[in-house]
């Protein structure tokens, strides 16, 4: 409907809106080369436009370039351009600090801190907490969530923080995605601790986590929610010696990535990008 209004019409920032929006979808339905051509389209619908204009139409095309070079980093990310998708990441921020749109920085933050985990673990850390200063800046509690909970995989995974900073921080994300409803995001911090609770050996903490995690991904139906979930409870009933649900929830994990074309290993490196 949206694209139908559009047709013919002089508003390239408007159509590049829908296109990189159109690439968010494809993304998280599994489609990345569909999402990084969507994204190519909404910057090429921009590239005219100058985004050091401080008029209205600058800022705006600025915006949607900024979310565009995310939602094309995040898709070259899961096709295994991986240094590729950091540099798209990090032109995003750039442009995105110099207008002032921190909430567009916010979702760059938030993706660079998991593309930092393959090159620079150390860095992933610090980008966290720099995009928590920003999300708490400007209030947004939805990116505090996604970012705590990308911190908590860093201190957990990289360090020996996970106790004292690491697992408080998975079960802030969880507090505050149930309190704003945030049922798109919610897995991600369950998941999270989940897994804290599973290398630590508390298999009983964790089968719960996941079940919920579980239940709400299947509401969106998003790959990258569903496959760590599945994955989880399998080892999670291998250790266990539930053998037979293991094998359920392996075949389950196997199927969504043959569905949607995913390579398991890049979903375990890069679990969870926006």
């Amino acid at each position: 409907e949206a694209a139908a209004l559009l047709d013919g019409a002089d508003a390239p920032i408007e159509q590049a809106h829908l296109w990189q929006e159109r690439g968010r979808q494809a993304f998280r339905s599994g489609d990345h080369a569909l999402a990084a051509k969507w994204a190519d389209a909404a910057l090429d619908c921009v590239g005219t436009l100058t985004t050091e204009d401080v008029s209205e139409a600058g800022c705006g095309a600025t915006l949607v370039t900024a979310e565009a070079l995310n939602t094309k980093a995040v898709a070259l990310a899961r096709l295994g351009r991986n240094r590729e998708a950091v540099r798209q990441v990090e032109h995003s921020i750039e442009l995105a600090e110099a207008a002032g749109l921190l909430g567009a920085a916010c979702r760059g933050y938030t993706n660079l801190g998991v593309l930092y985990t393959t090159i620079d673990p150390a860095q992933a850390m610090e980008v966290c907490r720099r995009g928590l200063e920003v999300a708490r800046h400007i209030g947004d509690l939805g990116f505090q969530a996604r970012l705590l909970a990308n911190l908590a995989v860093a201190c957990c995974t990289f360090t020996d923080r996970c106790p004292t900073e690491g697992v408080p921080a998975a079960e802030k994300a969880i507090e505050i995605d149930r309190a704003l409803d945030q049922r798109e995001h919610l897995p991600v911090p369950l998941i999270v601790l989940g897994q804290i609770h599973q290398c630590n050996g508390r298999p009983e903490l964790a089968v719960g986590l996941f079940n919920e995690a579980l239940d709400v991904a299947r509401e969106t139906g998003e790959p990258q929610l569903l496959f760590p979930c599945y994955d989880g409870l399998a080892t999670l009933n291998l250790d266990l010696d539930n053998l037979d649900e293991a094998e359920r929830y392996f075949s389950l994990a196997q199927d969504i990535c043959a569905q949607h074309g995913l390579d398991p290993e890049a979903l375990v490196v890069l679990p969870f990008l926006d």
